[in-house]
């Protein structure tokens, strides 16, 4: 007998109490089953009945399942507290409570959404997808008592899904809302509400470097309650788990400085170790963010509450919200205490990476051009559709051989805009290097000042023009005017790495270009470089000259490097070009939002690199023109005062290269000279949090506002 659309274990608590709401405004009847009972819960009518029971009684538990429809289980202990104090607790309720109501909706063929928890990753810092490993640490530790609970949970679901059980499962990402936990106890944020009520110090737990994502209650009770109105037998999503939670992550720094920002809380934030705020054996999970992919593919759901909204809502319900908030005014753009780096590597270290590490080092080969190697050239190749990749070990590399593999002597022409490693190779080689000037717009080598320089130096033998921050060189003049001179074109894309051209990702002139995989760049693999060409007899030489220039016919061996990736950079290089598409897509995005920042706020200040119509940039790096710098007093005091709202900032390249004292130049660069003492590069990343590109908003609108004031003061002086 069916009397109920709905049971909802743990139906009393914070999440169990605002879904059973959600599903009554449907008009659906619901059974909230737990064994406290709650003031959360206040809808009225005959459409709820609040039962008390336990799910360890597995009589209770079945009778009310065979009442209704479709089962929510959410009834468990959970929080950072019960599970390193209470562990028999925690397992038992969460283990055999969960069995049986698995049990019991497979007896009377229910359909049962179990909730799950992100805690189940473990120690897996990587892109967290629904099949992505765990990793736990050793069973004397309790603070995993949780994690394995819920992951047990999981695996009855599984076993039992093989006989017949409708299931799906939902794995929570620090859902936070007004109803959370009393204030001070439970999890970071009610434990931030408690010390700003008793006037405190937030209490940041090893200097709160951790990294989370938080979802608003009702952003995760409305994804919830489409998955558990959907469940059925031809459910799409039947019997798998799905991600519930946002993709931007925040500091659990950061969260503080929002909470003290929101609230005017005076007493700021105060460091403890872990070991002393949960007790012995407290292990952090330094970063924690879930690919919610299944969450927008099955249920066309994005959450909708950012986490400053959130916050707000949390903090007006315990009257902690400031009055200018209240008042929704808009104050001056806060001081953040985190600076955002220019750079950040983007490894995304999860388990499978970890043990292949030691997979490696257990049994080798862990260099000479091993298994992994090979692998990770067949991926780049396939990647950029390109029939070959000879990689090796480090960009720098890349070009010195490639210039020996052609042959080339005499003198070289590069732009002095660019790092140094172009200039290193040239030399390195003993070539002599003769430098070019740029667009102004594109920052990349002339094609007009390169024809000026074939016009009038002799014995050139080569041209490399460079990838600038993404931005690729005008290769087709190039190519035309050097072939017209007979020259050889090595291209430095070292940049350039998922950039496209008319929506090819190599192009077949030059014959030959070199990639980097440093740490700063979008592929990094700790350290790493590549040659492609289209050409295989280049890249066979190539790859005897990375190995010391050892031939198949040893007498044939010459003059050669050891060049060599080794297998755990190539793993590295491997894992994280699983992931690069979809992080090149966000740093795309990422991408036109701080140049839509600078076109909007930059006022004249700052103008954006130009970036061709053909051009699918990678966003390597974000360089801006401050035109007036010099004006200002130097790029030292953009920089400075970026930093001030939390932005670093680089000048590049520093200096160009034609100002090093080993180096002269016949050649004036005006445009280079230009460009080099007014450009700084912004920060980008491949994952970003909608805080930190609030933050660079902030700082190009404020920087920019003082700046002009600056300079509209020295106007009306020299007036």
């Amino acid at each position: 007998m069916r009397d109920f659309n709905f049971l909802i274990t743990g139906g009393s608590g914070f999440i169990g109490s605002s879904l059973a709401e959600r599903l009554l405004k449907t008009g659906a009847t619901v059974v909230c089953l737990d064994i406290n009972n709650s003031d959360r819960l206040t809808f009225p009518g005959k459409q709820l009945k609040q039962v008390k029971g336990d799910v360890l009684d597995a009589k209770r538990v079945d009778h009310w399942v065979g009442r209704c429809e479709r089962v929510i289980h959410l009834a468990a202990i959970a929080g950072v507290d019960e599970y390193i104090t209470r562990p028999f607790d925690v397992l038992d309720v969460n283990i055999m409570g969960t069995r049986n109501v698995l049990l019991s909706c497979l007896k009377r063929r229910r359909p049962v959404l179990f909730s799950s928890s992100s805690e189940i990753y473990g120690m897996n810092t990587g892109a967290l997808e629904e099949t992505s490993s765990r990793v736990y640490g050793p069973s004397s530790n309790h603070r995993w008592s949780y994690a394995i609970s819920k992951s047990a949970g999981e695996h009855y679901a599984y076993a039992l899904g093989e006989q017949g059980l409708i299931f799906a499962i939902v794995r929570y990402f620090n859902v936070y809302g007004p109803k959370l936990d009393s204030p001070g106890s439970g999890r970071v944020v009610s434990k931030f509400i408690g010390c700003i009520q008793d006037h405190r110090p937030l209490t940041l737990v090893d200097g709160g470097d951790a990294a989370r994502t938080f979802c608003y209650v009702d952003d995760a009770v409305e994804a919830t309650a489409r998955l558990a109105m959907k469940l059925k037998p031809d459910a799409p999503f039947r019997n798998t788990a799905v991600n519930i939670g946002r993709d931007e992550p925040a500091t659990i720094k950061e969260l503080a400085d929002m909470m003290i920002r929101l609230t005017g809380h005076p007493y700021g934030t105060k460091n403890v170790p872990g070991e002393v705020f949960f007790g012995k054996g407290f292990e952090e999970i330094p970063h924690r963010m879930p690919d919610i992919s299944k969450q927008r593919q099955f249920l066309d759901f994005e959450p909708k509450v950012d986490l400053e909204e959130g916050l707000k809502r949390v903090l007006n319900h315990w009257d902690l919200l400031a009055d200018q908030q209240r008042e929704k005014k808009q104050p001056p753009a806060p001081r953040p205490t985190s600076l955002i780096p220019m750079v950040r590597p983007c490894f995304e270290p999860g388990d499978r990476l970890l043990q292949s590490y030691q997979r490696l080092l257990a049994i080798g080969p862990v260099t000479n051009c091993g298994p992994r190697l090979q692998k990770f050239e067949q991926e780049i190749a396939a990647y950029l559709d390109a029939p070959d990749v000879a990689v090796v070990s480090s960009g720098s590399d890349a070009l010195c051989l490639s210039l020996k593999a052609l042959g080339v002597k005499g003198k070289a022409v590069l732009p002095s805009y660019t790092f140094i490693a172009t200039l290193n190779a040239v030399t390195a080689c003993g070539l002599d290097p003769i430098f070019c000037d740029i667009d102004p717009d594109t920052f990349t080598l002339s094609p007009g000042e390169l024809r000026k320089i074939l016009r009038q130096e002799e014995g050139i033998s080569c041209v490399i023009p460079v990838n600038v921050f993404g931005v690729p060189p005008e290769m087709e003049k190039i190519a035309h005017i050097s072939h017209a001179a007979g020259i050889h074109i090595l291209y430095d894309n070292a940049h350039g790495f998922g950039t496209r051209v008319d929506n090819k990702q190599i192009i077949s002139d030059p014959i030959i270009q070199t990639l980097s995989f440093h740490a700063t760049k979008l592929l990094p693999a700790i350290e790493g470089g590549a040659v492609v060409s289209l050409d295989g007899n280049i890249l066979k030489e190539i790859r005897r000259l990375r190995n010391h220039g050892i031939a198949s016919r040893p007498t044939a061996s010459s003059e050669g490097i050891n060049s060599k990736m080794d297998e755990l950079r190539a793993a590295t290089g491997s894992h994280v070009l699983k992931r690069f598409p979809q992080m090149l897509t966000m740093r795309r995005d990422y991408g036109r939002r701080i140049r839509s920042y600078i076109t909007e706020y930059g006022d004249g200040i700052f103008v954006p690199q130009r970036i061709p119509d053909n051009v699918a940039s990678n966003f390597q790096n974000m360089g801006i023109v401050c035109p007036e710098a010099e004006r200002i007093g130097g790029l030292n005091i953009i920089s400075k005062k970026l930093k001030r709202f939390g932005v670093e900032s680089r000048s590049y390249f520093n200096p160009a290269l034609h100002h090093l004292n080993a180096y002269e130049n016949k050649f004036s660069l005006p445009v280079t000279d230009k460009i080099w003492r007014s450009l700084l590069c912004f920060p980008i990343h491949s994952v970003m949090s909608r805080q930190e590109l609030c933050q660079i908003r902030n700082a190009v609108r404020s920087t920019a506002a003082e700046l002009r004031q600056m300079l509209d003061s020295t106007t009306k002086i020299q007036q």
